[in-house]
């Protein structure tokens, strides 16, 4: 396997090729994961998991065949997402927590949780019925009009803003909280599809039958109206029901909304004993962007988005430096923070491309991706300093992410956080490459060649002390 570090700059590699060499043995192929398993793809058909089309996650059939191999006893999501990891924990019994910066994972997963723990299925029919009913009255509602944000503005038809507020206006109403979480759910997962957007990558991508102002466009054919697609997605939903009680029917999940960054440090030390999550990836998506209706959905404005953003870890050029907020947050444990300055201080291969990069700051279609770094791995070392504290000695912690590449240069993202997790008191056990990486983008590839980056799944073990 040739993990020879290269710069198209002529730039120092040094750092890079000693951490090749330190954990290129751990490195292995397994043909047993793939794009499917390891993202959205694999929940396309899962009950309960499909009804929200969240993209940034991994399959429920990973999280079972990982917890099925390590049997723990309490498992931890630090970036839930839709919180696989803790709805499946918790379904086979097990103490299960999930935390995710994002309230509409938060959503998804209480609702799912309450779908497969006490739910009536006569009573959300009722409901469900009873919603359909309203949304296609002809009155107007406009006290419950869609609370837009300036990127959501011109997002849907005039018909289907009518009956989305007919919607909201029904919610408003439904007292029983499990039903109340379950409808909202079904409306909030539909209001993509009834739209003139799409969500692509890192952007929003706008028909261009939208009433406002775009750069460019696309046609995306037929859009249903919300009432058609509200319906379907009830359908499901009742169709989904009795599948979700068998798989997480064993108890409910304890999932808060939050930044880990923030809330990690009030965990006891050893609560843990396993951990399985995918943090956001260092590849600048804006989450705020692609779920921006959702976001407008569940009440946040404009100034919410911007601190939402800020709050969440490091990842897009809009991110500002969390130090000084970190450095607060901590308070009397700044011994445990310290470590995780260490860490990033000392981490050679983050520093000597930071160091290409700003040679080359000019050429760079955005300088703010040298804090974006930065701040990236300066977040993850305090992240995994903290899960140190609070695994369990033996228990262990999987990791999902990618390695990125900016300006020509590639960022071993595995080695780098391999190295944090030795740091702080983990072995690097294996991490384990798919078969097929993922290619750099047109831009790059025009400039610097195509080079495959490796999409890798991380298994770290506690030293028993």
């Amino acid at each position: 396997m040739n993990l020879t570090a290269v710069s198209p700059h002529g730039g120092s590699v040094h750092a890079r090729q000693d951490l090749a060499e330190r954990f290129g043995s751990r490195l292995s192929t397994n043909n047993l994961l793939s794009r499917q398993t390891v993202s959205y793809q694999g929940n396309r058909n899962a009950p309960g998991l499909r009804w929200l089309k969240y993209k940034e996650g991994f399959s429920s059939c990973l999280v079972s065949d990982l917890i099925e191999k390590e049997d723990p006893t309490a498992v931890l999501d630090p970036f839930a997402g839709i919180c696989t990891t803790p709805l499946i924990a918790a379904g086979q019994g097990r103490e299960a927590t999930g935390i995710e910066i994002m309230p509409v994972g938060i959503l998804a997963g209480s609702a799912i949780a309450e779908a497969a723990n006490g739910l009536s299925l006569d009573s959300f029919g009722k409901q469900a019925s009873a919603l359909l009913q309203e949304v296609n009255l002809k009155d107007t509602a406009s006290d419950f009009a869609f609370p837009h944000v300036r990127i959501t503005i011109g997002a849907f038809s005039r018909q289907t803003e009518k009956e989305i507020a007919r919607a909201r206006r029904f919610l408003s109403t439904v007292g029983d909280v499990g039903v109340k979480a379950l409808l909202n759910l079904a409306c909030m997962s539909v209001l993509e599809e009834a739209s003139y957007t799409r969500k692509d990558g890192q952007y929003l991508r706008w028909d261009r039958r939208a009433d406002r102002p775009l750069r460019s466009s696309v046609d995306l054919g037929h859009i249903p109206s919300f009432s058609d697609a509200l319906k379907r997605r009830l359908g499901e939903i009742k169709v989904d029901i009795d599948a979700l009680k068998k798989q997480f029917g064993g108890g409910k999940p304890t999932l808060i909304t939050g930044s880990c960054l923030e809330l990690l440090k009030n965990i006891s030390d050893g609560e843990f004993d396993m951990v399985i999550t995918s943090p956001p990836y260092a590849n600048r998506y804006d989450y705020t962007r692609t779920y921006a209706l959702e976001l407008a959905w569940m009440g946040l404005g404009q100034d919410d988005f911007s601190e939402l953003r800020q709050r969440m870890l490091s990842a897009t050029v809009e991110n500002k430096t969390k130090s000084e907020a970190l450095i607060q947050s901590y308070g009397a444990n700044q011994e445990k923070f310290g470590q995780a300055v260490q860490m990033y201080n000392r981490q050679d291969a983050v520093h000597e491309v930071l160091g290409i990069l700003k040679d080359k700051e000019g050429e760079l279609s955005n300088k703010n991706v040298m804090r974006l770094i930065e701040q990236y791995f300066f977040e993850m070392a305090v992240v995994i300093s903290e899960l140190g504290r609070i695994v369990r000695p033996g228990g262990t912690v999987i990791m999902v992410n990618d390695n990125v590449q900016y300006h020509g240069e590639e960022i071993p993202v595995d080695f780098i956080l391999a190295d944090y997790a030795e740091s702080a008191g983990f072995r690097c056990e294996n991490i384990w490459k798919l078969a097929r990486g993922k290619g750099n983008s047109s831009q790059q590839m025009a400039r610097f060649g195509r080079r495959e980056l490796r999409k890798c799944v991380y298994r770290w073990v506690r030293h028993n002390e």
